[in-house]
């Protein structure tokens, strides 16, 4: 926009008559001379006195008149913005947190752990079977490398029927599942170990006053047969199956020490049954009572052997 004489013209090389070319000079060429308007005589502002402005008024007209301009286009802007037919953001849901438990088709009765032991460590399968007394013995279960709680508990009911059990979790990753400790750790999986005999500590502890049994297979029996080593008055009996000891552990002095059952195959080429006896020889020396069960299977828990497991496990935890 350009003000020439008090009075509005667009752009400085305007090819098109202005209004008042149009209106009122239809003979006057374009575009205006340097003095203005020749048209706009002091006549036609006595009958146009609406365009009539004051020297160095024409300036601030001007940037009025662009300031309002552009205060329009802002509201039509947003005014467009806000009646766009895009779909409104929504909030992805947030991934549900992990279960304390994990079903087990083999253990209907199965239930997460109770309220007030959720600020234990790790992840654990609760297996309570109907008329269990509340504080009668509790049986923990640790599984094999790769394995689960759900699926390790369907031996459950077939050891101890009629007690309580826990299931723990491994804490590390193996292949889709989890292992107890890091066999190809530059420490032969010592540290992985007490990180899991410190897991095992808080569970066994927070059922204090309950006689407590620990049922191990393969890497679980290692945990087993260490904890029973490293805290023997915390537990009443240790079931091992298929495994041994990583390394020999230090036996604190006790009072009381735990029966250990050691049961292996003979065929078993994961864990050599020589793991076993020189586990149980460790451990008599450490003045634990234990014994050994050899059957003639591989790496698995024995079938054949069930029966003889649950009544040792049960006369212990009777006592």
């Amino acid at each position: 926009m350009r003000a020439d004489a008090g009075v509005l013209v667009a752009g400085p090389t305007r090819t098109a008559k202005p209004r008042c070319q149009q209106n009122y000079c239809p003979n006057q060429p374009a575009p205006f001379p340097p003095g203005g308007d020749p048209c706009y005589t002091p006549a036609r502002r006595q009958q146009f006195p609406i365009l009539q402005l004051a020297p160095g008024r024409a300036l601030e007209v001007r940037y009025k008149i662009v300031a309002g301009a552009v205060a329009v286009g802002v509201v039509a802007t947003g005014v467009a913005l806000w009646r766009t037919d895009a779909p409104p953001v929504v909030a992805e849901p947030s991934t549900p947190p992990r279960a304390t438990a994990e079903p087990s088709p083999a253990a209907p009765d199965a239930a997460s752990a109770p309220t007030a032991e959720k600020r234990l460590p790790g992840v654990w399968l609760d297996q309570t079977p109907p008329g269990a007394p509340a504080n009668g013995p509790l049986v923990i279960g640790l599984h094999g490398r790769g394995d689960t709680p759900g699926n390790f508990g369907q031996v459950a009911p077939k050891l101890a029927p009629r007690q309580a059990w826990r299931l723990i979790e491994a804490p590390l990753p193996w292949r889709e599942n989890t292992q107890w400790f890091r066999m190809d750790a530059p420490d032969g999986g010592k540290a992985d170990l007490q990180a899991a005999e410190s897991l095992l500590a808080a569970h066994v502890q927070s059922a204090r006053g309950r006689r407590i049994a620990l049922v191990g297979f393969s890497q679980g029996c290692f945990v087993a047969a260490h904890f029973a080593a490293t805290h023997p008055q915390e537990v009443s009996a240790v079931l091992c199956i298929g495994g041994g000891l990583v390394y020999s552990p230090e036996v604190p002095a006790a009072t009381s020490k735990p029966a250990v059952l050691f049961v292996h195959g003979l065929a078993d080429a994961v864990v050599p049954a020589a793991r076993a006896r020189n586990a149980k020889q460790v451990l008599e020396n450490l003045g634990l009572p234990c014994e050994l069960l050899e059957h003639s299977e591989a790496h698995v828990i024995p079938e054949a052997e069930l029966g003889r497991m649950r009544a040792w496990l049960e006369s212990k935890l009777a006592q």
